[in-house]
């Protein structure tokens, strides 16, 4: 399954990085492609992930979810 969502916050390549391992963490996550230019990450997972667990996941960092 993909997944495309927007994420706000993300500046640099360390920013990427962040977001790319948190969303990895996730349970059944195969990948996580980040286009920073364009704040677009898709992930690729085995079961859909719900935009609450990503907003989740990212509720420690200065980033944020927005679709």
């Amino acid at each position: 399954m993909k997944k495309e969502v927007v994420v706000e916050g993300m500046k640099c390549e360390g920013c990427a990085n962040t977001v790319r391992e948190k969303f990895e963490a996730i349970e059944g996550v195969k990948s996580v492609t980040i286009d920073l230019k364009n704040k677009k990450v898709v992930l690729e997972s085995q079961s859909i992930i719900d935009k609450e667990t990503l907003v989740s996941v990212l509720s420690d960092t200065k980033y944020s979810v927005v679709d």
